[in-house]
């Protein structure tokens, strides 16, 4: 009987982290904000996710943290998802909202580049093996070892590789596969240039 209870425990707990609703004493609110209209909450940070229910207008929440244009928020004891389309924010403290810090680095300036993405290679310019994490500038633009938060990605990356094509505001963003390159195609962009 007991194993038999300990299994279902189980089941369940993995259910709960397989649809993202989780216990709120895993993370402190990082902010507040209020609906600006009757919202669907969803497991996920996207519409694809199943809505869990609604928030009517004007209804305060707390922000734990932000995904893909999603806030996460409290919701009957856990967690779900509300897009920020539809909530005002009162304060924030997550880098990718900070105008000044991102990921725990300070903002230096913010750069429109053309960005396209490349798979090729096995070594960078500066002798560092190529990752994903890695992009190729123009040292006269953005320095070597510079790190740049690129938003789309959600992601800071350094410039560690140059190419023949890479020409003052270009970069071009290492990636596992051609397909993923084939995916991101080419894009005019604003990076961050963190310090």
């Amino acid at each position: 009987m007991f194993k038999k209870f300990t299994k279902t425990v189980a089941i369940l707990g993995a259910i709960m982290i397989t649809l993202g609703v989780t216990t709120p004493a895993q993370a402190a609110s990082c902010g507040t904000g209020k609906t600006t209209a009757t919202v669907n909450v969803r497991t996920g940070a996207s519409t694809k996710y199943r809505k869990i229910g609604k928030l009517s207008k004007g209804k305060k929440v707390n922000l734990y943290t932000t995904k893909n244009g999603w806030y996460k928020i409290k919701f009957n004891g856990k967690y779900g998802w509300v897009s920020k389309k539809y909530v005002s924010k009162s304060s924030y403290s997550s880098g990718e909202e900070s105008s000044n810090s991102i990921k725990g680095y300070k903002v230096k300036k913010s750069l429109k580049v053309r960005a396209v993405a490349y798979s090729s290679g096995t070594h960078t310019a500066l002798g560092t093996k190529l990752r994903y994490g890695v992009i190729a500038v123009d040292p006269k633009v953005i320095p070597y070892r510079t790190k740049v938060y690129i938003k789309e990605l959600d992601r800071v990356f350094v410039a560690e590789d140059c190419g023949g094509g890479i020409k003052g505001n270009i970069i071009d963003i290492y990636m596992p596969s051609e397909a993923q390159c084939n995916r991101w195609g080419s894009r005019n962009i604003t990076i961050q240039i963190l310090k």
